[in-house]
């Protein structure tokens, strides 16, 4: 995904606003009569989201022509279509609540006509209902609305940049419970993501000291200054990736894999804080059953939040797929986990795996990207469990049986087969581990000067705890660095003494694959050879390599 194709996607908005699409957008509203009136309704209780947030949002149904009778309509159908009471909690009000208007005071203003009572009077309404309210802003000066075409004129000044204490003050005031804050104007102005997004961080936590109400922060500079590195410290939510479809065309499995795809850094993300793939597109016109569940089954796997962008009080079909309590499960699990690839035996065809909260409980996507359907192994190995689980087909609602070793799917071209597994924890598996450490030589595995080009061989080094040295041992008998994105790994597969270890995008192929042995040895999984320190050397710089399994010291490592 490219900026080039968000772009484009703006320039459509005009022509198409029936179709809907999730983007997890919350914008901020004004009235012009009662601007920082606090909310009257009862406070609804806002605190960190120990799972990933779940709701509806505006922008893909209505783009910016939204108003209160529209928000009104879609809480109400959310109610009754029985989405409130299966988890979906925010209604986030995107682009085009405001024009940029302000008082002489520097309030927001809104229109009275679109917002009667102003924003805090559809708060009230949301609120009401027993759910919670979510309001956009942009990080710069101007929003959105000024650079692409959205359906209302070009709004100049519809950024809070310079306003950062006195808008989210306002938007506490009004009973807002998450702010989504995107980054057309930060993009346009040059803006420091990190120092930007700190600033309204902070910001928001003055608000709550002064107000008694949290602003859960989505963060959304679409994965342009790798927010996975910087975002947990500061959001609920981060987006890592550019807006799913591009306005004016229909949904696409490409896209949804490619944003998938982009929201792969399972270290950055933990209980409260989450890498956001962008809206869902379940329910959109041109959007198949299969295609649904697919979608639905990968942003469960990763943990992602559910926010939908189809016309709720339209819908026909949905509500089952949205709904689906053990898919919910999965997405909502309390260890916050995202999943991650542990398997693929054959190009495009892949297994992923979440481990789930209990012992020996993993979520499972045994996904075929190919053009023909195909057979995928879902080996228990790789899921870091013992010989023999038992298998529920998740959809189905279905116990499939106790299986022994592994379980063989035939998966449709372009779709997913989503699965638990339960069975006993593999020793060793899913350990996270500070260094990996030679026995001979006490110094560490490293990756020189943390270059993260793929093909760059390990090596040791003086042990110093930086991130070119914290490795993780996943559930797929991966060594993993740099938050996950980087796999230990037998160069070109290679299975002869001598191969390289190197670091490469991970991709879950057997030669990134390692056991840990009770002798101290690390042994590839593919090739059966040692880690080794080659020619038995000590020094900063010695390289790492793959060599037949003996009795020396340079083959011996401690995880510590």
């Amino acid at each position: 995904m490219n900026i080039e194709r968000r772009r484009r996607g703006r320039g459509f908005l005009g022509r198409a606003m029936a179709i809907g699409i999730a983007v997890l957008s919350l914008a901020v509203a004004q009235s012009s009569t009662a601007a920082g009136r606090p909310s009257t309704s009862a406070p609804v209780p806002s605190v960190a989201a120990a799972t990933p947030p779940m709701g509806w949002a505006s922008w893909n149904t209505y783009a910016a022509a939204i108003n209160a009778d529209a928000i009104r309509t879609q809480v109400d159908a959310i109610v009754a279509g029985g989405l409130k009471s299966a988890g979906y909690q925010y209604v986030d009000i995107d682009e085009g609540w405001w024009q940029g208007t302000r008082d002489a005071a520097g309030d927001i203003t809104v229109d009275s006509a679109d917002w009667p009572g102003g924003m805090g009077a559809v708060v009230d309404y949301i609120h009401s209902k027993g759910l919670k309210a979510g309001i956009y802003t942009d990080a710069g000066r101007d929003g959105c609305g000024y650079y692409y075409p959205t359906g209302r004129p070009a709004a100049p000044g519809s950024g809070s940049e310079g306003h950062y204490d006195q808008d989210f003050l306002q938007f506490s005031r009004w009973g807002f419970d998450l702010v989504k804050v995107d980054w057309c104007g930060g993009d346009h102005e040059g803006l420091d993501a990190r120092s930007t997004y700190q600033a309204i961080s902070d910001s928001i936590g003055r608000a709550t000291a002064s107000t008694g109400r949290p602003l859960l922060l989505s963060i959304c500079d679409w994965g342009r200054q790798a927010p996975w590195n910087w975002a947990p410290g500061m959001s609920t939510l981060w987006r890592d990736s550019d807006d799913l479809i591009i306005w004016g065309q229909s949904p696409s499995m490409d896209h949804v894999l490619a944003n998938f795809d982009a929201a792969m850094h399972p270290d950055a993300q933990s209980p409260g804080h989450y890498n956001d793939p962008d809206m869902l597109v379940v329910g959109l016109p041109g959007f198949t059953a299969a295609q649904n569940r697919t979608h639905m089954s990968l942003w469960a796997i990763s943990g992602a939040p559910l926010l939908a962008g189809n016309n709720i009080a339209t819908m026909s079909g949905t509500p089952s797929r949205a709904r689906q309590p053990e898919v919910l499960a999965i997405d909502q699990d309390a260890l916050g986990r995202q999943g991650v690839k542990v398997a693929e035996d054959q190009e495009g065809r892949q297994v992923y795996s979440k481990v789930l909260a209990g012992s020996g409980r993993r979520a499972v996507v045994a996904l075929n990207r190919t053009d023909s359907a195909g057979v995928i192994d879902v080996r228990f190995a790789d899921l870091g469990l013992a010989d023999t689980a038992a298998v529920r087909d998740v959809w189905g609602a279905t116990d499939l049986g106790s299986m022994t070793t592994s379980y063989r799917v035939t998966v449709p071209a372009h779709q997913a087969v989503l699965l638990t597994v339960a069975g006993a924890e593999k020793p060793g598996a899913g350990t996270r581990v500070a260094a990996v450490t030679g026995q001979q030589s006490g110094r560490c595995l490293d990756i020189d000067n943390h270059a993260t080009a793929n093909g760059t061989q390990a090596q040791l080094w003086d042990c110093n705890g930086q991130d070119n040295q914290r490795w993780t041992r996943t559930a797929g008998q991966q060594f993993t660095v740099y938050g996950g994105t980087k796999c230990l790994d037998a160069m070109n597969a290679g299975t002869t003494a001598g191969t390289p270890v190197v670091i490469w995008d991970c991709n879950g192929q057997r030669n990134q694959q390692w056991s840990v042995n009770s002798d101290g040895t690390i042994r590839g999984a593919q090739s059966g050879l040692c880690l080794d320190a080659s020619q038995a050397g000590t020094a900063n710089g010695t390289k790492l390599i793959l060599w037949t399994c003996g009795a020396g010291d340079n083959q011996l490592w401690h995880l510590n």
